[in-house]
């Protein structure tokens, strides 16, 4: 009896101590008041990452149903707050399930199984944009020849030469050209093109033989769309004209979107150096222009004392800015930071015309809203993730400590104002860096360790010099008048590209980074949001999860062996972390994609043997790696295959059966089925995992099946 009463006791303890957990949760929840509706988007975010996660492709009647049946017992349970509540995330994460299905459904088209051509390709240019060597442009096409009706593709997107005529929206063109499918993943878990194609209902890519031809001009009744399309691309080559190079790219990038003719060197300089988003129109621009607009609009009409005296001149000066920044949405294509960044900073100028002006998250969770409701596919692409992590990342600081740094700002001496403005610039710098380096980790594996430094130096230049020049270019241009704009607005760029290229070329700048699985960004990004969403002591458990979601590095390490592209590219690790590839001048594509996945360079395949690494005789090789002993098969000599004292073979080549039941096999058959492969050796076994296999039935992954014959 004594026992059971001391054991009665302790479950009475437990309960008691469970309860007291209980209630403080619940209360701290209370304490948070409107905070808790900023977690509704959130929800409806989640639904669209859920819906990615899957393996298969669900009904479309999940999601619609699961949202109804949420929503109804959210209203049932009115009286109880916190069921309600909980029904309303039920019902957003369902919303954002259905959302994101009725959009894959709406968006497919059929998609290239195989190379063509040269075959003539003729069609409506739907869109063009300049790069270095010539011009990409997206085609709605007409029938192609040798495939059938119901496999006809919705769009092309090919590389035509810098000798074709000069093509425009609407434009239709004809060329001679070579097509093929999209290309797949690199390796399991890599960036996946074949989603965005779909998403952009691209069914497959290619280039031109020769020149481009227009046959027919556009339609001048055409939609507005197409007008605003031809609208950005004669800027784009307007701008080109004066400024040409990667000077007018990066000018043409930060007034219509367009920045194809920035050569890629330059790119890499901007990604190594953190400076990749001054490419992008997004909140800064928007942020600044819109700044820039309304200070010079209300600067201007207060030097009219009539005009001052009798109108509210700062509330003309917002709905100018207001008109000016949709405009600038318009020109700029609208991309996924541009629409974030619009409805911020609309809203932001929206409430000085109602007297209403603050800034807080809610601006936030409604822009994200917006953003996932107009593209739900784009939750899980880089643009939406880094942008708004950081702008999240910002509004949590300065919502905390904001205060303070605007008692620097508005110090009474001009020393302490500018101590305030380089301690924010400082501050954001670092916010962002911070917020934004776990989706660059996840999506681009690396870490530009001196990007401060350059956005120190080179965010200011573009807020007091590049974008106003760039807004009185946009003001000129109808005037044919861009050119005395231009001008100083490329010395701006200039010594941008100086500053990019200064701190990529520093030593020690990026630093490769293991990969961050999925599910350690989701934990990091959770982590994020709870640290940043809530006010109360317990927003400090995000940091809990953050840490826990970055330890999933510790974990991962790149494959030792990846074939891919039907078995033409084949790569291994090298012990210095880099890879060998046998890939010859055609696989180049395969191999950066393989470079950017790992952080590694990918170099030719060795002219000799390397002791205890690798064995080549002919056509037939043996890696080893952790005790491990692959035989790789490059070529039909090879054949037939030798099962004996080895743990795998990996063959360019169809293999056949002879090894499969003894030891694991991978070749050019199974990677025409299931996509790309990779391999890792470890003391224990071989791991291997296949790109399609990971991805699942989705209307995006080719599902090949041999065909039969009737």
């Amino acid at each position: 009896m004594a026992n059971i009463a001391v054991a009665g006791g302790g479950f009475g303890a437990a309960s008691q101590w469970g309860a007291r957990w209980i209630n403080a949760i619940k209360h701290t929840y209370a304490a948070e008041g409107e905070r808790r509706l900023l977690w509704l988007p959130v929800c409806f975010g989640s639904g669209i990452g859920l819906y990615f996660a899957l393996p298969f492709e669900p009904p479309l009647w999940i999601g619609f149903s699961a949202a109804l049946t949420a929503g109804a017992a959210a209203f049932a349970f009115t009286k109880r707050p916190l069921l309600c509540e909980a029904a309303l995330a039920v019902t957003m994460l369902a919303a954002g399930f259905a959302v994101i299905g009725e959009t894959a459904w709406q968006r497919q088209a059929p998609a290239l199984e195989r190379h063509l051509g040269p075959v003539t390709v003729s069609g409506r240019v739907v869109d063009i944009d300049e790069v270095e060597r010539g011009w990409r442009v997206i085609v709605a096409p007409d029938p192609l020849p040798e495939l059938p009706a119901d496999a006809q593709p919705a769009r092309l997107r090919i590389h035509v030469a810098a000798s074709s005529d000069r093509l425009a929206p609407g434009d239709r063109v004809e060329m001679r050209a070579a097509l093929y499918p999209v290309p797949g993943q690199i390796m399991p878990g890599a960036h996946d093109l074949q989603r965005e194609a779909y998403f952009a209902r691209i069914g497959g890519v290619g280039y031109s033989y020769g020149p481009a031809h227009r046959v027919a001009a556009a339609d001048v009744s055409g939609s507005f769309g197409q007008w605003l399309r031809r609208l950005r691309t004669e800027m784009s080559r307007r701008i080109t004209a004066v400024l040409p190079g990667s000077t007018g790219g990066g000018a043409s990038a930060l007034i219509t979107g367009k920045r194809g003719a920035v050569s890629e060197p330059i790119k890499e300089a901007f990604r190594q150096s953190g400076l990749q988003h001054l490419l992008a129109i997004a909140g800064l621009h928007l942020g600044l222009v819109g700044g820039f607009v309304f200070f010079t609009v209300r600067a201007g009409l207060a030097l009219i004392p009539w005009l001052a005296l009798r109108y509210p001149i700062k509330k003309i000066a917002a709905a100018a800015a207001l008109v000016v920044l949709s405009c600038y949405l318009l020109l700029s294509g609208a991309a996924i930071p541009t629409q974030r960044a619009f409805v911020m900073n609309g809203l932001v100028f929206a409430a000085i015309l109602i007297d209403r002006l603050r800034i807080s998250m809610r601006i936030c969770a409604l822009a994200a809203a917006l953003v996932l409701m107009l593209e739900p596919e784009s939750r899980v692409g880089v643009s939406f993730q880094m942008s708004f992590g950081a702008v999240v990342a910002l509004i949590a600081v300065y919502e905390t400590f904001g205060s303070r740094l605007g008692l620097l700002l508005h110090g009474p001496s001009w020393p302490s104002r500018a101590l305030g403005y380089a301690g924010a610039v400082m501050l954001t710098t670092v916010v962002v860096t911070l917020a934004t380096d776990p989706f660059s980790i996840y999506h681009f594996h690396r870490v530009a360790l001196y990007s401060p430094l350059a956005n120190v130096v080179a965010v200011p230049l573009s807020a007091v010099w590049t974008l106003p020049w760039g807004v009185v270019t946009c003001l000129l241009m109808p005037f044919g008048l861009e050119r005395l704009a231009l001008v100083p607005m490329g010395w701006g760029i200039d010594l941008t590209i100086f500053v990019a290229q200064a701190v990529a070329a520093l030593p020690g700048n990026v630093w490769p980074i293991p990969r961050l699985p999925a599910t350690g960004l989701v934990l990091v990004a959770f982590g994020g949001l709870w640290l940043c969403l809530w006010q109360q002591k317990w927003r400090i458990w995000g940091v809990a999860a953050i840490v826990a979601g970055l330890a999933g590095m510790a974990f991962s390490r790149p494959p030792d062996i990846v074939i891919a592209d039907l078995g033409r590219f084949l790569a291994v690790r090298a012990p210095d972390g880099s890879y060998w590839t046998t890939a010859g001048h055609g696989e180049q594509l395969e191999a950066s994609f393989l470079s950017e996945e790992v952080g590694r360079p990918v170099l030719r395949w060795p002219a000799g043997d390397v002791p205890g690494v690798l064995d080549c005789a002919g056509e037939r090789c043996r890696y080893t790696a952790n005790g491990r002993n692959v035989a790789l098969l490059t070529g039909y000599s090879a054949l037939p295959a030798d099962c004996r004292g080895v743990d795998a073979i990996v063959s360019q080549v169809p293999a056949g059966f002879r090894c499969r039941r003894i030891i694991p096999v991978v070749d050019r058959i199974d990677v025409w089925r299931q996509g790309a492969f990779a391999l890792w050796l470890d003391r224990a076994g071989v791991r291997i995992e296949s790109a399609d296999g990971e991805r699942g039935e989705r209307p995006w992954v080719p599902q090949h099946r041999p065909h039969r014959r009737h």
